[in-house]
């Protein structure tokens, strides 16, 4: 197995133990962090999956109307009345911070409808057009507002489970191979060192008993 290129010495052993530490408590928090945004993805996908229904049934509705729209008053006119739509909509747009990925908080303000074109041209079915897209405005902001923190949010679980993989692939098993082996090392040495103490040890009895 590989190991880091360093010296077999007690130092050595100290500081990579501690960085050997420090990598398994790292690999303990992303594995954390790894099933907090994967569980807040899941909630989030099933809030946009029902919002994204509640718009598209909004927009059939609505498409619905601008078909009748069409038939009665002619493209022409509906397209100089969508000219004349101003709703004068504000749009804030904040941001919040989860697990270290910035999520934007979107908040959208709107006067009651009334509409801005004429008479002329127009009708009832035009008006139900507007109607129909109107209530729909908060469920389409809160639903961008879902879809990009799904965006960033997807995005950070990629970086993390990456992390954790060369963590748990790479780094860690490099350390605790190069830990093990200047373990060996320095035992090794222990061993060697108590045996020449131990021959030196006997080589002065002899001597000292071999003298009388």
């Amino acid at each position: 197995m590989e190991r880091l290129p360093v010296s077999v010495n007690k130092s050595n052993l100290l500081r990579l133990r501690e960085e050997l530490l420090f990598a398994r408590d790292a690999l303990e928090l992303l594995d954390e962090k790894k099933q907090v945004l994967a569980a807040h993805i899941t909630t989030l996908s099933t809030k946009a999956a029902r919002l994204r229904a509640k718009v598209n049934a909004i927009v059939e509705k609505s498409y619905t109307h601008l078909h009748e729209a069409i038939v009665i008053h002619g493209i022409w006119n509906c397209e100089k009345a969508s000219m004349a739509c101003r709703l004068g909509e504000t749009l804030e747009m904040r941001e919040r911070v989860f697990m270290g990925v910035t999520l934007p908080v979107l908040r959208i303000e709107h006067p009651p409808l009334k509409p801005s074109y004429g008479f002329l041209g127009t009708g009832i079915t035009m008006d139900l057009v507007a109607k129909s897209i109107y209530p729909g405005l908060e469920i389409m902001v809160e639903l961008a507002e879902i879809e990009v923190a799904l965006f960033r949010l997807v995005t950070e679980l990629k970086k993390t489970i990456r992390r954790i993989n060369a963590l748990e692939n790479i780094y860690v098993p490099l350390y605790e191979s190069t830990v093990k082996h200047i373990e060996n090392g320095l035992e090794e040495r222990e061993r060697e060192f108590l045996f020449q103490l131990k021959r030196c040890k006997q080589s002065r009895e002899e001597a000292i008993y071999g003298s009388f």
